[in-house]
């Protein structure tokens, strides 16, 4: 099913006047904001029990009110938890990176759309917080793929998304290929935090690895005076959070 709505998607995502009144992926007449489908919306999601702390998938006999796994109990992440759609797989293996290298910014709105029909908002965060790209690499890119996504969840949550709070001061070279311990030391030092009231916020990153971009950040909240920090993403890797 996922592999004929792929090959629906057309290549001229980022074309805002081709898809007008369309479903961005099957392209089928639809009226809603973000312009997405109830079947496609079905089709792309991911239930799951999984891990508040890490959002690995759980054993189905795991009861909601133990939702940590065996890992993280031995060894928490400095967030209080972390809320994605699901796996880093197809279809999101493909339309993330269309959103990130490809410049089809309409992605956005529809990414932020699959993420919500995800998340717990029982216990709103007063702001969402993207994580910030320094501003060489978002002008050479043209935009910041997290700053795109958080203010369509603005939009559809009614949650501030605050693009100022972080900054990236120092340019760092790129995680993908870095393991676990070169990602955390590539971004000692990388990040400041202006002055807030903020008690409670999310995060807000495209993918999380290693988590290591997350907890340099959550650690930075935690010691500006938040007390509870979520990381929102749309996806999380098959690796090892750590």
């Amino acid at each position: 099913m996922l592999k004929r709505l792929l090959a629906k998607a057309s290549p001229i995502l980022g074309n805002r006047a081709d898809w007008l009144g369309l479903c961005l992926l099957c392209r089928q007449p639809c009226d809603t904001q973000p312009l997405l489908c109830s079947w496609c919306r079905h089709a792309l999601q991911q239930p799951c029990l999984r891990c508040r702390l890490c959002a690995a998938p759980l054993p189905e006999h795991i009861k909601a009110a133990e939702q940590v796994c065996g890992r993280c109990q031995r060894r928490p992440p400095p967030w209080e938890r972390l809320q994605v759609i699901g796996d880093y797989q197809l279809p999101y293996s493909l339309l993330i990176p269309r959103l990130k290298y490809s410049g089809q910014i309409l992605l956005a709105p529809l990414l932020a759309r699959l993420l919500v029909d995800h998340l717990d908002t029982d216990d709103p965060p007063e702001a969402i917080i993207p994580v910030p790209l320094h501003w060489w690499r978002q002008w050479w890119r043209g935009f910041n793929q997290a700053e795109e996504i958080g203010l369509a969840l603005g939009a559809i949550t009614g949650i501030p998304c605050d693009t100022r709070l972080l900054r990236r001061i120092r340019a760092t070279p790129r995680q993908t290929s870095l393991s676990a311990g070169q990602r955390r030391r590539n971004l000692r030092g990388a990040f400041q935090i202006r002055p807030h009231s903020y008690r409670h916020v999310a995060l807000l990153d495209d993918v999380v690895t290693t988590g290591a971009t997350a907890g340099q950040l959550s650690r930075l909240l935690h010691k500006s005076g938040i007390e509870k920090v979520e990381v929102w993403a749309l996806c999380r890797t098959q690796r090892h959070i750590k």
